[in-house]
């Protein structure tokens, strides 16, 4: 007799190393299409959709509200779910869209070779965006450089091949602006470094362009082996929207599987991904990601990075503390910690950040179908030189709504691109990863 493993069984066993990112391909499931921050592991989160499809009906659907640069929907794709992913930022919207494209019919090499050939043989030399600070984060040889390039893109007929290399677009701007690219925060390179730098946007563009190229074939190479396409087109669902998932998700569909990790921390703790998003943005016209994006995300750099979870506060804090603490008593008891004044007034924004979130959750159930699970990758943070147990913060608020927390990993982080340290705080080393389930 052939006794099934329980899941929670099934997930003790998966294999430390993988759950570390130790046995990856660092261009799996087109993961370096751009180097967006903070990335998550497809090899993790594959071991875990692994361990739990068994308990899922067939033809399951995944959602991420969090999507960022989609590596949880390609992983869902290469194992045949039907996916659907949003974020507020724009920047993460266009790569999604690019990852989850039918490229069918489609020779990109040809387009990157008449891109190539129009910029170079492009002898105007005027800048085509404007915006503040323009000439602080780019040499003018390179804003014409990238003019050209911007021209040569919108002269492509096919939206899917203009989108494409607005990504590859994307990783040039950010190479070869002024910004020091170590951090995700804009920070001015010296005015020495600067001058000493000489690179090419376009020749930047077409090695970018080249790799990209073979990652996207690579990834729906996998898709063809797993028998996922048909005429070149996914044969499941695939769906990715701008939406800030604080005020709602944006589909009607139920989904038997979440797979995400929220910004966790917030805007001064953790990666401010409008920032980094802020100098690509301004080049790529907005009508190019997505009509219906209304969020005016060029106007000031920390635009997107307000309006995401604990960017700011329309409630007073007093409001907050009554609302969460009967929630989370791992919460209260941070609050409770704090002596000073000043740590308290820092720490609020940890509370905002709860209480974003805590909205997001409830947006989210409403999509979960009964008996279906969700997987969260959290870290915890030092704030004011004290921990914030995110973990524990997420699954009381989880549990807070009677979703029951089934399994808790850990993983330590060895190749999620993180910054090392900021202003107030430390970063973390390892990771939880925490599966509920909803009985409901």
């Amino acid at each position: 007799m052939i006794i099934q493993n329980s899941i929670e069984e099934t997930l003790t066993a998966i294999d430390k190393e993988i759950l570390n990112g130790g046995k990856h391909d660092k261009r799996e499931l087109a993961r370096k299409l751009l180097n967006y921050p903070a990335m998550m592991v497809p090899s993790v989160q594959e071991s875990i959709i692994k361990a739990v499809i068994s308990f899922l009906p067939v033809d399951s659907s995944l959602i991420d509200p969090f999507m960022g640069a989609a590596n949880s929907l390609v992983t869902g794709m290469k194992y045949g779910f039907n996916i659907y992913g949003q974020d507020i930022n724009p920047l993460s919207l266009l790569i999604s869209q690019v990852k989850t494209a039918d490229y069918n019919d489609l020779n990109l090499e040809d387009c990157l070779k008449r891109i190539i050939n129009l910029s170079r043989a492009d002898r105007n030399d005027s800048v085509d965006v404007n915006f503040n600070n323009i000439n602080k984060w780019f040499k003018i040889e390179v804003q014409i450089e990238l003019s050209k390039l911007r021209r040569a893109i919108l002269s492509e007929e096919n939206i899917v091949v203009r989108k494409f290399f607005w990504v590859a677009l994307a990783e040039v701007i950010r190479n070869c602006s002024n910004d020091r690219t170590s951090t995700f925060k804009l920070h001015k390179r010296t005015e020495e470094d600067i001058q000493n730098r000489k690179i090419s946007p376009i020749n930047t563009f077409l090695n970018i362009s080249e790799k990209s190229i073979i990652d996207i074939y690579d990834f729906r190479e996998s898709l063809l082996k797993n028998k996922l396409l048909k005429n070149g087109a996914y044969i499941k669902s695939a769906e990715v929207k701008w939406g800030n998932s604080k005020e709602q998700i944006k589909t009607d569909k139920k989904f038997q599987l979440l797979l995400t990790s929220p910004p966790y921390g917030d805007n001064h703790t953790t990666v401010t991904y409008g920032q980094f998003s802020y100098l690509p943005l301004q080049w790529i016209p907005v009508v190019e990601i997505d009509e219906s994006i209304t969020m005016d995300y060029l106007k000031v750099i920390n635009e997107i990075d307000t309006n995401s979870l604990g960017g700011k506060n329309v409630i007073s804090f007093q409001e907050l503390e009554d609302r969460l603490f009967s929630k989370s008593e791992t919460l209260k008891k941070y609050f409770d910690s704090l002596i000073f004044p000043d740590q308290k007034i820092k720490a609020r924004k940890v509370l905002s950040f709860v209480n974003d979130l805590d909205i997001t959750i409830d947006n989210i159930l409403e999509k979960m179908d009964i008996d279906s699970y969700q997987v969260w990758t959290i870290g915890n943070r030092s704030v004011n030189n004290l921990e914030v147990k995110n973990d524990k913060i997420l699954t009381e608020l989880l549990e807070s709504k009677g979703i029951l927390l089934i399994s808790d990993l850990t993983r330590d982080i060895l190749s999620k691109r993180m910054p090392g340290r900021n202003n107030f705080s430390e970063t973390m080393n390892k990771e939880k990863i925490l599966i509920f389930k909803k009985t409901f």
